[in-house]
């Protein structure tokens, strides 16, 4: 927010959930920002924020707009939304709106415009209780951005330029300047302005008939966003910087540097590379542990919302282009999407060489070989929002946002709900580690099954009550916890007890977490990467209560005797090192059981013991 005219800004995300914001529009003394979890408001010029309403919780809202102080707002995969009550309700506005992406909305204060990726441009003409599709002159139907300005309604598209209308959008013709990819128009003391990816700011004077550029003073002509104050034009550039320039004319001067980090949703690695998909900024890889980052274009998209590997290859799943994958680690993608109906694609697992992929609106698809023809697999799931996938052995798990968690035992042959004891049924990630099945809630914490899923038990001793668990992560004998709060945990003893390692770690949500090269890495919303090395994770002492063996001699050179209180047939004994690498694996042997520890390093380690019955840690020391 800039109360100078852009001359200074300051960050203004107090009670935003999500800094994935999309646009902004005002109604009286209100502003609201559309986010991809939901359309937050602020009476008091961004000082504190609150969801505006509940309606459009956990959805992606694209843009909003205002018509006769009525407040519209465009979704993916939920259609168009109206609140004629300063955004305290919603109700969904879809009669003749079949479109899942809607991308863009204006108005001209009586028609209603909303532009769409892959279905076009509809118009209302009633505030929303019916739409037409309008798209009679256009030649393509990814539509990026609207404007009405003088009786006009200027598109831009993806890669077809912009149109105009001079007959409130019944027919289109393409303008005779190409202005390519236009991102966003605005208008300031009587002229036009077009802003584009690549070839920087566009003018007219007369209503849109001849087009120049006025770029002086622009170091930067990857263009994303324009706007306007009273007197100044603003842009907003791919680094994060904003330029300004006066209607009257000159040159644009930098209004802000201030670093803008990205939105880190998933992380993860193959061979060399450490890799990161981004809400907005791309796709990402670095090769020295995240000192530095490399935009890999070949995503061209900006929005990616998940990412798996198997080395050497690399799949990631983005909002509205599908597949990407990778046969390098990660160093290049190629579009992987035959068979595949959804461009919505927000989780994977592998599971017997198959690859399985959950969409956000038509459920889960699996690819059997490695050029990823896809089949979709949904019988018997009752939702087909699918947020989050795991497997273990023969089963795959898929966690909805609105149904729970189902399984299946045939690859997805088909599916059926294992909810028992789970609430609330909003799932927003999954882990299978070993025998045991985690799943992260929206706000009620972590559930644990230790049965494949048949029944859950609430395991929250340590973690914030009723806590919105984003991501969870497992490294060797580490669970790991990123919270809606911007809060990190960690379980030495499979769940039932946590301790916070947040430090110094400043953002939130935690978006992401992964373990690479001895280093845990965390993405943060609005925040970037993080990273700590595991030999940091240090509160291993408030997880030793109710230890139930002993260990002699302590400190040991060359054996170690590990003496529990009764015989575990079924158990076994493992010894780790403080960043939770597993160094020796052994069965229980009886009541006493020996471990030569001659060729570990002098230091402190941990000792693990797991069975059906309990799970126990305890420190000791190598002379």
């Amino acid at each position: 927010m800039s109360d100078d005219e852009g001359n200074s800004w300051s960050f203004q995300n107090t009670g935003l959930t999500s800094c994935d914001t999309k646009s902004l529009c005002t109604l009286g003394d209100y502003v609201f920002v559309s986010t991809d979890e939901n359309v937050f408001g602020t009476a008091d010029n961004g000082i504190s924020w609150e969801p505006a309403g509940s309606e459009l919780n956990g959805t992606y809202t694209k843009n909003l707009t205002e018509c006769n102080n009525v407040l519209f707002a465009a979704t993916y995969l939920r259609g168009l939304y109206r609140s004629a009550d300063t955004g305290n309700t919603w109700i969904a506005v879809n009669n003749g709106f079949p479109a899942k992406y809607a991308y863009y909305l204006t108005n001209d204060g009586s028609s209603i415009f909303a532009g769409t990726y892959k279905d076009g441009m509809y118009r209302s003409t009633d505030m929303g209780n019916s739409w037409e599709p309008v798209n009679n002159g256009l030649t393509e139907l990814n539509i990026m951005a609207i404007i009405c300005f003088e009786g006009k309604v200027f598109a831009s598209t993806l890669n077809s330029g912009v149109f105009v209308s001079t007959d409130n959008g019944d027919t289109w013709s393409q303008l005779t300047t190409n202005i390519p990819s236009v991102k966003g128009f605005a208008h300031l003391d009587g002229a036009l302005y077009a802003a584009s990816f690549g070839s920087g700011v566009y003018k007219s004077t007369d209503i849109g008939e001849t087009w120049g550029t006025i770029n002086p003073g622009l170091s930067e002509y990857d263009i994303w966003s324009i706007g306007t104050s009273d007197t100044e034009l603003y842009v907003g550039v791919t680094s994060g910087h904003i330029y300004k320039r006066n209607s009257t004319g000159g040159n644009w001067s930098p209004s802000s540097s201030i670093g803008f980090s990205a939105c880190v949703g998933s992380l993860s690695s193959c061979g060399p590379n450490l890799l990161a998909g981004t809400h907005g900024s791309g796709f990402h890889a670095s090769t020295n542990n995240g000192a530095s980052w490399t935009r890999i274009t070949s995503i061209w998209t900006v929005e990616t919302r998940a990412v798996i590997s198997s080395e050497p290859y690399v799949f990631a799943g983005t909002d509205m282009l599908g597949v990407f994958k990778s046969t390098n680690n990660g160093g290049s993608f190629s579009m992987s999407n035959t068979g595949l109906t959804s461009a919505w694609i927000q989780a994977f697992t592998i599971c017997n060489g198959k690859l399985f992929a959950g969409s956000g609106e038509e459920g889960v698809f699996v690819s059997s070989d490695a050029d990823s023809n896809w089949t979709p697999v949904n019988t018997g799931l009752e939702s087909l929002n699918i947020s989050a996938l795991a497997s273990y052995g023969t089963n795959i798990f898929a966690g909805t946002s609105d149904t729970g968690i189902y399984i299946s035992n045939n690859l997805g042959v088909s599916w059926e709900a294992i909810n028992a004891g789970l609430s609330p049924k909003k799932i927003t990630c999954l882990l299978s580690n070993d025998n045991y099945l985690f799943a992260g809630t929206r706000n009620n914490g972590l559930f644990k099954s230790i049965d494949q899923g048949l029944s859950w038990l609430q395991v929250s001793n340590g973690l914030p009550t009723q806590t919105n668990i984003r991501c969870i992560h497992s490294y060797d004998t580490l669970l790991l916890v990123g919270t809606g709060n911007g809060e990190i945990f960690t379980s030495m003893d499979d769940g039932y007890s946590w301790a916070e390692i947040t430090n110094d770690l400043s953002g939130l949500p935690i978006l992401s977490l992964w373990v690479f090269e001895e280093n845990l890495y965390a993405g943060i919303n609005a925040g970037g990467v993080w990273k700590l090395p595991l030999s940091m994770i240090t509160k291993i002492d408030e997880m030793e209560s109710g230890t139930k063996f002993h260990i002699y001699p302590n400190p040991a050179s060359k054996i170690i005797t590990v003496e529990t209180a009764q015989i575990y047939d079924d158990g076994f004994v493992s010894i780790y090192s403080l960043a939770g690498k597993e160094l020796i694996k052994q069965r229980i042997d009886g009541r006493a059981t020996r471990i030569d520890i001659s060729n570990l390093n002098a230091g402190i380690h941990l000792l693990k013991i797991r069975s059906k019955e309990m799970v126990s840690v305890a420190k000791f020391l190598k002379k």
